[in-house]
């Protein structure tokens, strides 16, 4: 095989593989919960949720949180680079919706992830252990 066919194995493979994550967004339509929680309390499990997966807040809103994770080199190239928003709308009763979306973008590639769920069990995490109560107040 000569270098020039080589070439151009990895150039179709790279389009490719920069194709996928656009036809993945356009089918993702997020991830939508709702929590027995306070919009409050949402709110900040949800920012927590946010620094555990490596976001910086670009947008924190009492109703609204967004996210962006810096750009790695690592494994594949153009991983992170990620917008992770969190739209939190209060209910009746102390129930919280919550709507988690990732946009990708094209020039990440196949290095990006979908991290509406991960986001969601970390929110999920943080509110069952601020409900939990603590072993000091338990054994008085």
């Amino acid at each position: 095989m000569s270098i020039s066919s080589f070439v151009r194995i990895i150039a179709v493979a790279a389009v490719i593989s920069c194709l996928v994550p656009v036809s993945a967004r356009a089918a993702d339509d997020g991830v939508q919960a709702s929590l027995d929680a306070t919009p409050e309390a949402v709110h900040k499990a949800a920012m927590d949720a946010l620094a555990v997966i490596g976001c910086e807040i670009k947008k924190d809103e009492p109703t609204h949180l967004e996210g962006y994770r810096k750009h790695k080199v690592g494994l594949f190239v153009g991983s992170g680079g990620e917008t992770v928003s969190v739209s939190i709308t209060a209910q009746a009763e102390g129930k919280t919706n919550v709507d988690i979306r990732t946009k990708r973008t094209f020039a990440g590639g196949a290095g990006q992830k979908n991290w509406d769920q991960p986001v969601l069990e970390e929110i999920r995490k943080s509110l069952s252990s601020t409900a939990a109560p603590s072993p000091a107040s338990s054994s008085q």
